[in-house]
């Protein structure tokens, strides 16, 4: 009897309980085709975030690679911007040979340039001779030069055997069109710069020697 009485208790509440959520508008069967709906559409969001970052992947590696071709290009390209620069400049140098800008015919200086050397007080002097107008004839010469300073505030001048890095023999040149000259100088201690004089004495009855001076004004190498 009380099995009984128990029995018709949980079934009175089982039933009590369907006709609730019925009431309340709740359908088992429709929940569970709305669960299998959501966890469809959960499935197919996941499956599209999964492309998505594949995706994301995918153009973040090609605009790395993009990024690097780019860097080698504008490498290249300035490659080529340096080299058009040296070639104008070659070609400017050359045309002020054939035809100097200020018309100066004959021998002269065209270029002076001081630079740094590896280690203090070493020097490297370059001078570019040309010849401004149409010739047959080599010319030739030697350059010497002296260069003023002070010593312990005490004005001094030093020649080019005083300061030469390598070599005491005197900058011959022999050319036709133009030559380039260098040599390494090495400066006294306590020695400071001031100017250099440059004289140029082509061989030769008549020659007019060439004498110039610059300041010194060092290039960094």
């Amino acid at each position: 009897m009380w099995s009984a009485l128990t029995l018709a208790g949980l079934v009175g509440g089982f039933l009590l309980l369907e006709y609730g959520q019925y009431r309340g508008g709740f359908n088992k069967a429709s929940a569970s085709r709305e669960q299998d709906k959501l966890n469809n559409h959960i499935a197919s969001i996941n499956a599209e975030n999964d492309r998505l970052r594949e995706r994301i992947a995918l153009l973040e590696t090609s605009l790395q690679v993009d990024h690097e071709a780019y860097n080698q290009v504008e490498g290249t390209l300035a490659d080529l911007q340096r080299e058009i620069q040296e070639q104008r400049e070659e070609l400017a140098f050359y045309r002020g040979i054939v035809s100097p800008p200020d018309g100066a015919a004959g021998l002269h200086i065209r270029e002076f340039e001081l630079s740094s050397g590896p280690r203090n007080s070493l020097y490297r002097l370059r001078l570019v001779l040309v010849r401004g107008s149409r010739h047959d004839r080599r010319v030739s010469g030697v350059v010497s030069l002296t260069v003023d300073g002070a010593k312990n505030g005490m004005p001094v001048s030093y020649a080019l055997a005083d300061l030469a890095a390598d070599s005491a023999k005197p900058l011959d040149f022999s050319f036709r069109y133009f030559q380039d000259i260098e040599r390494d100088l090495v400066l006294p201690a306590d020695f400071v710069p001031d100017r250099v004089n440059v004289e140029i004495s082509p061989r030769g009855r008549g020659a007019k020697v060439i004498r110039q001076s610059y300041d010194w004004a060092v290039q960094q190498s």
